[in-house]
């Protein structure tokens, strides 16, 4: 007896092309592999959905792995688990991104203050851009500051 049902079992050896692991919409968790179709000449995506993040939860958001169908799912995996393992250490401390938002906000001001004493060296504005409708349209104000919509007159 001949049965015709394709094996869908894992493949360790299988050439892989992209590995994304990270937040998916929804605040779940989301490992998706790109391969080659076992059926067709095309690539195929794989995902599987984890449990949600806690709410407030930060860290890092994905980890990519791009193998360009050189690398095999095992090394892939191997990889992924590897850098699961390294704990995220943020960067910056709380307080030096709020340093840097001060200096921020400080060049704006000076900028400002520049400005208003030499306005002939004022950036020009952008143009405002011109939309024009179509015969027997126009743009109608809404309940919503500043969102238009177009109606048919």
């Amino acid at each position: 007896m001949d049965f015709f049902t394709p094996k869908y079992r894992r493949n360790p050896n299988a050439k892989v092309y992209s590995l994304y692991s990270g937040v998916a919409s929804g605040t779940r968790t989301i490992t998706r592999v790109v391969m080659k179709d076992p059926l067709a000449d095309r690539l195929a995506a794989t995902s599987n959905y984890g449990p949600g993040l806690p709410r407030g939860q930060s860290g890092e958001i994905a980890v990519l792995v791009i193998g360009g169908m050189e690398t095999t799912l095992d090394e892939m995996e191997y990889i992924l688990e590897a850098r699961k393992q390294k704990r995220f250490v943020p960067r910056k401390t709380g307080g030096e991104i709020a340093e840097m938002c001060r200096l921020v906000a400080e060049r704006r001001n000076d900028a400002i203050r520049y400005y208003r004493t030499n306005p002939s060296e004022m950036p020009k504005p952008k143009r405002k851009v011109v939309l024009h409708l179509p015969v027997g349209y126009r743009m109608m104000q809404t309940t919503e500051p500043g969102l238009q919509v177009r109606v048919r007159i």
